[in-house]
């Protein structure tokens, strides 16, 4: 059977370990006589005052339990800390200020003094303390005199009520481009004028973010000294330390820093913190922990992974600000992307989606299948990425008139980069490459070798910041091919194009790709910017990927079958669809070169919300929209009626649709219609829809039931060649084309004669009678 003796074995070890010398009665003494009985050690300062008053129980005690105890003997012998312990858990309390607290270890001496002349510089307690410093309403910052924002303030305060209220740690949820390093900084400043600490550690993500935050804090916190560790031994200088969290991981115990050296720990991104060795760094401090973040919460992105949803639940655990009976987490403060839109801080954002068929198809090469997910991984077809590219120019035509545009473009690789950079030069149109020269004052030749630029790891030996700042600085490069180097922690502001070619079923990886264009830049009158989304990420994070199956065949390999005169395995694909061409292989990478493949755009969508424009994911939109019907039915007396399936008078309905088409969410029939991709659907269909009530054809159907009545109604008269027609133009139309005479002189269609044969087969007026019949019922 153990006893506390046993327990004080490990005690003492552990306060060796911390630096205490507990054969010295100056520093540590035992069985200290107090009111009530007997405190079992009493650790004392430099001029052998009492700091801490620790409290041992056997190993079967929760220490906890002894904390009024301990508190009584604190308050008797004038000791202003309680620790409680039984060699295996620990608890330290600052009985003043709040619970007790369960820690990793013991604090050193140097750090519990310094604890308790932090306390002394206190104007009364917490809250009297920092109520005598005024909240930052304006400030000097780089030169200028600066405004802080209301949510920053916001910030600030609900910062200090859980402070007061004893909370130690806190989750600061802020959108990319509202400024959470400046926010925090504003943070630390108070909170050191208040003497509510005195020594910061802040963690980033990756050594180029922290010395982006050391910037920051050099400029707003020039009265505490800012000291940014690369490795090696830990500096004493600084009471504002900056690091990565590798580095910090290896400075642990020993000679490096002790539980108790820092009192705020700022976790950047921290959502990548709180897993395997870095939480167990985290959890070494004794301190108030404050993560930052962007993204933890899906907010609008309602997919996410099993892995992400798990690690969000972790992040918020960690923090203390998780839900478990509604299984949500509640940040301590949050301001996410929308709310920084409406309130004019953050750029509006619209989404431009365009599928290629290889893109999400696939394609069959030399007998392999080549899978959707494989493109810039394994392998990549220079006509896929030919085809991307010229959309996006095509779709971007008229803004790149009036300025060049700065671009980042999401690549999946290195090598799938520098086909992107080689391709965006030589696609670059000779009209476009000309205005760009007029524009910026530079040779042509220069803008059409340096009009995109990669940016990997590799770029310039290793060096890549040369480049990043040339992209930032500099008119050239105007596009910068991204691996894993701008998607998370860059600040420009005149980024006004995001080209997404990398997919991700993250929806933390896509909220850190699409913030790179978030911020307003007033130099160049920027309000918005566009993603170009290639790849579908606007859309999975609402709908979870489909069963994959396998491709059609697309292109052939020269010298197969096929490519030397035989008949393909399609029966709608006709010979002349294989073109020759070649392909490089090179560490189990390969290249199809181009002429190889047939690619083409088979959908386009775009959609816009709301009077100015603002674009919004469409699933999202759709469930918000139905979630708003769903809550009206238990408040609003209409939709009670429409769920009762009782008939609302006109005057009722048009009170309905005001209050639906509010500038929250812009519940309109114009935008619903988009939305929801019914374009006859009524105001009463979408609220009868929502409620259950019924449902909407989806697009597919529709379209196969449109082709199905036509083809029925003038069956007599179809022969084989037409049916074959009506199959590829079916599939054209589910693939996202709208039904036109001009459709017919594309591809595949001018691989059987085009329009000319078209209209041999079904006649002029006939043709056209067709494309309207089909489009009136598509429609209907």
């Amino acid at each position: 059977m153990t006893t506390e003796a046993d327990a004080r074995i490990l005690i003492d070890r552990l306060l060796e370990q911390a630096g205490w010398d507990i054969a010295d009665k100056a520093q540590v003494s035992t069985e200290e006589a107090a009111a009530d009985g007997r405190a079992d050690y009493l650790l004392k300062d430099t001029r052998s005052r009492p700091l801490a008053v620790l409290e041992a129980k056997r190993f079967t005690v929760d220490p906890y339990s002894a904390k009024e105890q301990a508190r009584t003997y604190a308050l008797s012998l004038r000791a202003p800390f309680v620790m409680l312990s039984n060699g295996q858990e620990h608890y330290f309390w600052d009985y003043t200020d709040g619970d007790a607290r369960p820690v990793m270890g013991f604090p050193s001496r140097a750090d519990l003094e310094r604890r308790a002349n932090i306390r002394i510089h206190r104007k009364g307690d917490l809250g009297q303390s920092l109520s005598l410093h005024p909240m930052p309403y304006r400030f000097h910052f780089r030169g200028e005199e600066i405004e802080a924002r209301p949510y920053q303030i916001e910030c600030l305060k609900k910062a200090d009520e859980a402070l007061i209220s004893g909370r130690r740690r806190m989750l600061f949820e802020m959108a990319t481009g509202t400024g959470k390093t400046l926010t925090i900084a504003m943070l630390m400043k108070r909170w050191l004028q208040a003497a509510v600490i005195s020594r910061v550690l802040f963690l980033a993500d990756r050594i180029e973010l922290a010395k982006q935050a050391r910037e920051t804090f050099d400029e707003y916190l020039g009265g505490w000294p800012t000291t940014i560790l690369y490795g090696g031994k830990r500096s004493l200088e600084g009471q504002i330390v900056v690091g990565t969290l590798d580095t910090i991981s290896s400075q642990l115990g020993g000679n490096g820093f002790g539980h108790g050296y820092f009192d705020l720990v700022v976790t950047d991104e921290c959502h990548r913190s709180i897993y395997n060795t870095h939480r167990a760094t985290l959890g070494h401090f004794d301190a108030v922990h404050i993560g930052l973040t962007a993204t933890p919460n899906p907010g609008e992105l309602c997919f996410i992974s099993d892995h992400e949803r798990r690690l969000i639940r972790n992040t918020y655990i960690f923090f203390d600000c998780w839900n478990a009976a509604e299984k949500t987490g509640q940040p301590t403060f949050e301001y996410g992307i929308q709310r920084g839109i409406n309130d004019g801080y953050l750029s509006k954002y619209r989404i431009y989606n365009a599928e290629s068929v290889l893109t999400f198809e696939g394609a069959e090469w030399e007998g392999e299948e080549i899978k959707p997910g494989s493109w810039g991984r394994d392998v990549e077809s220079e006509d896929r990425l030919t085809t991307i590219i010229q959309e996006y120019f095509t779709a971007d035509a008229e803004r790149a008139k009036i300025r060049p545009r700065k671009t980042i473009v999401f690549a999946v690789s290195e090598k799938q980069a520098s086909i992107l950079e080689y391709l965006f030069n030589r696609l670059l149109s000779d009209e476009d490459c000309l205005r760009i020269a007029a524009r910026i004052n530079r040779s042509p030749s220069e803008v059409r070798q340096r009009f995109a630029e990669k940016i990997t790891c590799y770029t310039n030996n290793g060096n890549p910041r040369p480049v990043i700042d040339r992209f930032k600085y500099d008119p050239l490069p105007l596009v910068a091919v991204s691996v894993d180097m701008l998607d998370t922690g860059y600040d420009q502001k005149d980024i006004e194009n995001l080209v997404m070619l990398r997919p991700t079923g993250s929806h933390i990886k896509y909220a850190q790709m699409r913030g790179r264009g978030s911020r307003l830049c007033p130099k160049i009158g920027k309000e918005e910017f566009i993603i170009y989304d290639f790849v579908g990420n606007s859309k999975r994070f609402n709908d979870p990927a489909g069963e994959y199956r396998k491709p059609k065949q697309v292109g052939f390999a020269p010298g197969s079958r096929v490519a030397e005169g035989g008949e393909p395995d399609s029966g709608d694909l006709p010979p002349e669809a294989a073109t020759p061409g070649g392909k490089s292989r090179k560490d189990n990478f390969t290249l199809i070169g181009g002429g190889s493949l047939v690619d083409e755009i088979r959908s386009r969508e775009i959609i816009l919300v709301g009077p100015e424009g603002l674009a919004m994911d469409r699933t999202a939109y759709r469930d918000e929209w139905e979630q708003k019907v769903v809550e009206l039915r238990r408040t609003d007396p209409a939709v009670e009626k429409i769920f009762r399936g009782e008939e609302l008078t006109d005057d009722e309905w048009e009170d309905l649709a005001g209050r639906l088409n509010s500038p929250r969410h812009y519940f309109n029939e114009e935008t619903l219609r988009r939305a929801f991709e019914q374009p006859t659907g009524s105001l009463s269909d979408f609220v009868r829809v929502a409620l259950g009530l019924g449902r909407f054809l989806t697009r597919e159907e529709r379209i196969e039931k449109a082709f199905d009545v036509w083809v029925s109604e003038h069956s007599s008269s179809i022969n084989p060649d037409q049916a074959r027609m009506l199959r590829l133009l079916k599939a054209r139309v589910l693939s996202g084309d709208t039904i036109s005479l001009e459709l017919f002189s594309q591809p595949p269609f001018t691989l059987w004669g085009g329009r000319t044969r078209m209209e041999q087969l079904f006649g002029g007026e006939q043709l056209q009678e067709m494309v309207e019949e089909l489009n009136s019922l598509i429609a209907g």
